[in-house]
């Protein structure tokens, strides 16, 4: 039979010692040792004993295989802890909340909420906490369109995290209005939506003014077309949809347990 065990005294002064299923065994080079390396104390060991329980070899392990148990066991240890986080979490929350949330993360944080198609072989997306960047500084869009992160989005990044935890205030706030809680992400995607369309119309009403006034009718009428060209490159992204998907669903769930709690 195999045991792991741990030198605890070597063989410099006479028979070495271990220890290895809460028993101690002496042992020599002569008779159990097998490895070309000298027991040290500390070192860990695998132990044969024959039928009887007697020692019978004493192998060293490897530093790379304790290394590699060590971590496997790290692993283990946290992937427990992670099930443990979440069946708290779920327990806590309630599986449909936790899962709509992490769609809400997923789409505003790691998939595209506008794609713009700039030409037929070339597209960039941004999404919608870069979104929230370019509204913060409109002259950070350039810097979003090469995927850097801007300015960060200031107030509006604020109240996008605020926007996120607020389905979760039941929790933490015993008042029926914390439900409504479940309506801010789908609000919060509304208003930045019509600021996102303002700033747009703005801008085309701008440009149409410049060109009307520096090259007439037919100048404005041909940067009218050009730049509804351009809106035509723009898109909503795959974040777009998960988002607003998510959104809804907190809403409905948010304004039902509302009324419920009312009654």
């Amino acid at each position: 039979m195999k045991h792991r065990g741990k030198i605890l005294r070597d063989t410099n002064a006479g028979p070495g010692l271990l220890s290895s299923g809460g028993n101690q065994h002496p042992f020599t080079l002569e008779s159990h040792w097998k490895s070309d390396q000298p027991p040290r104390v500390g070192m860990v060991v695998d132990v044969d004993l024959d039928a009887a329980g007697n020692l019978a070899a004493v192998v060293p392990v490897p530093e790379a295989q304790l290394a590699r148990e060590q971590a496997e066991q790290a692993m283990q240890s946290a992937k427990a802890k992670g099930g443990e986080l979440a069946a708290g979490l779920t327990a806590r929350f309630g599986a449909p909340t936790l899962g709509a949330l992490a769609a809400l993360l997923t789409g505003w944080f790691f998939l595209n909420t506008i794609s713009i198609q700039l030409s037929a072989d070339y597209g960039v997306g941004l999404s919608f906490w870069k979104v929230l960047a370019v509204l913060n500084s409109p002259a950070g869009l350039m810097n979003g369109l090469n995927g850097g992160a801007g300015n960060g989005g200031g107030i509006y990044s604020f109240l996008c995290l605020v926007a996120l935890a607020a389905p979760l205030a039941p929790q933490f706030w015993n008042d029926r209005r914390a439900y409504l809680g479940g309506l801010l992400p789908l609000a919060f995607m509304l208003l930045v939506a019509v600021m996102v369309y303002s700033g747009i119309s703005d801008s085309l009403k701008q440009a149409q003014g410049v060109a009307g006034a520096f090259g007439g009718a037919q100048a404005a009428s041909m940067a009218n077309a050009m730049l509804h060209e351009a809106m035509r490159a723009i898109s909503l992204g795959a974040g777009a949809y998960v988002a607003l998907a998510a959104g809804l669903y907190l809403a409905a769930r948010g304004t039902i347990r509302f009324l419920a709690a009312k009654a």
